[in-house]
């Protein structure tokens, strides 16, 4: 499997500026801790977690309205496993904008495999690859059981049908794996992923695979072939003039102090609205179950390149 570099680190920053429609998001960190399965020793995965808050309530900060009330109702959930060498909060623009949809999305860290790690984060690339699918089915069982806990914010707020997968980079070949290999998962989706050619038999739930035209960390070409592991509902985007780190918050390297973004590329915004505008309604579609929202994802708008298979895998 070819390395992933992504050297993207946590981004502070929210999605963008709120707008007066937009509902207010709740963050907080939720933490679990399990067995390496490579070590023995304890993990400890403090987890980020977004979620549709109740208005007034909690401390703004960037991340979100922080330790706020849940606003009632029962929400999908959603894991969102990050990159090599980044953190959970890489791609705000997306965790955020599902939680004001209406979703909750648990971000946990891939311990030594954090941005916060420094140069060691790269050395433990192998430890991480065996760890990954094992944290994220991890917290998958701790959120779910929060939906059962009297003592949670999380009580009786959560669907426990159908959780869906996502990632970014690294952890976009982690939702793959962890869709091919946890059958609770009923959906993925994969941005920017590499390693296609680890994957077994190939992913069955719904899955779009959203990939950068002119990405010089894993290349479009990944993204392809991790389509091509697909056997059910299958979408691929091709984000033109975008890069590999167009997909997160901030391509500026504020350890290194410099700009990792590449000359020519689209802008961060340009690149991310381009991501949600097939993103959000992948998940209201096959999440959520609104039918309506897979009219999106049949129709290519400018800027990307757009292979729709709705009913492979259907009988």
């Amino acid at each position: 499997m070819r390395p992933f570099l992504l050297l993207a680190v946590a981004a502070l920053a929210a999605a963008g500026p709120a707008r007066g429609t937009e509902r207010p998001v709740g963050v907080t960190t939720v933490t679990f801790t399990k067995t390496s399965v490579t070590t023995g020793a304890p993990r400890v995965l403090p987890t980020v977690v977004w979620y549709p808050a109740k208005t007034g309530t909690g401390t703004v900060e960037a991340l979100g309205r922080r330790d706020a009330a849940v606003r009632p109702g029962r929400y999908p959930l959603v894991i969102f496993s990050h990159g090599n060498c980044g953190e959970p909060t890489e791609a705000t623009y997306f965790t955020m904008a599902l939680a004001r949809l209406g979703f909750v999305v648990a971000a946990p860290p891939h311990v030594g495999n954090r941005a916060s790690d420094g140069v060691a984060c790269f050395a433990s690339f192998g430890d991480s690859l065996s760890n990954r699918v094992p944290d994220v089915r991890f917290v998958l069982d701790g959120m779910l059981a929060q939906a059962a806990d009297r003592s949670s914010r999380f009580h009786h707020r959560l669907r426990i049908d159908k959780p869906a997968v996502s990632g970014l980079s690294f952890g976009g070949f982690t939702a793959l794996l962890a869709a091919e290999q946890e059958p609770r998962f009923g959906a993925a989706f994969s941005l920017v992923p590499g390693g296609a050619e680890a994957l077994g038999s190939g992913v069955s739930v719904p899955t779009l695979v959203i990939g950068a035209e002119r990405d010089t960390i894993v290349g479009f070409a990944e993204s392809e072939a991790a389509y091509e592991h697909l056997n059910g509902p299958r979408f691929l985007v091709e984000v033109l003039g975008a890069n590999h780190l167009s997909s997160v918050d901030d391509c500026f390297d504020h350890q290194l102090g410099v700009s990792l973004c590449v000359p020519g590329d689209i802008s961060q915004d340009d690149a991310h609205r381009l991501i949600l505008h097939y993103a959000l309604p992948f998940f209201r579609r096959y999440v959520r179950g609104d039918r309506p929202a897979g009219r999106v994802l049949v129709r290519s708008i400018p800027g990307v390149v757009l292979t729709a298979e709705p009913t492979r895998g259907s009988s």
